[in-house]
């Protein structure tokens, strides 16, 4: 957390120093995106059959889908401050054995800043950090008894990311490092400023 809130004041006394031509003028948005995610279940699912000495099936998901919503400050004609929040759906993986099924789920949520600087064309660049948390469950069911965990895990890390907008349509792809101090994301989004 102190990466983060050092990474913020950096941020925010840099755009303090900048000719300020739009100040006052905020925006707001909303995204969907794509982000393609590795579960590692063909993995678990040899690992499982080693174990058991059984054939195990496996069914898993390739990616999240991610929300956001996000308000962006004009700082200059060229430089935005964005400020935004995201959550992901949940990517599951589960797993039958003679007798035994088992299951594991995650999603991650966050809230993110960066500088993005504008060209003429459209096109933009973006880079920042984020603080984000990582919530994962395991199940397992035997004999018709089902046990459960849970638990999650919170990280900072860096954004950088770019894209192209056109009128109140923004596409764009974002890449975070160490989304709950677990993974990397990668998002393909499409998003509608008002």
């Amino acid at each position: 957390m102190k990466k983060y809130l050092i990474i913020l004041l950096f941020i925010f006394g840099f755009s303090g120093t900048l000719n300020a031509a739009n100040e006052g003028q905020i925006r707001f948005g909303a995204e969907l995106g794509f982000a393609p995610v590795d579960l590692e279940a063909e993995e678990t699912a040899q690992q499982l059959a080693n174990a058991s000495g059984s054939t195990v099936t496996v069914e898993y998901d390739t990616g999240f889908i991610l929300g956001r919503i996000f308000g962006e400050y004009g700082i200059s004609p060229d430089i935005d401050l964005e400020i935004g929040f995201f959550s992901t759906s949940d990517a599951e993986a589960k797993y039958t054995i003679s007798g035994a099924s088992a299951k594991e789920s995650y999603y991650a949520d966050g809230v993110d800043i960066s500088l993005n600087f504008k060209g003429s064309d459209g096109y933009f660049g973006k880079i920042g950090a984020h603080s984000s948390t990582v919530n994962g469950s395991a199940s397992i069911t035997i004999g018709g008894t089902a046990y459960s965990v849970t638990a999650s895990r919170d990280g900072t890390g860096l954004l950088f990311g770019g894209g192209w907008q056109d009128d109140d349509v923004r596409y764009s792809v974002t890449h975070y490092i160490d989304v709950g101090d677990t993974t990397d994301l990668t998002v393909f989004s499409i998003g509608l400023l008002f």
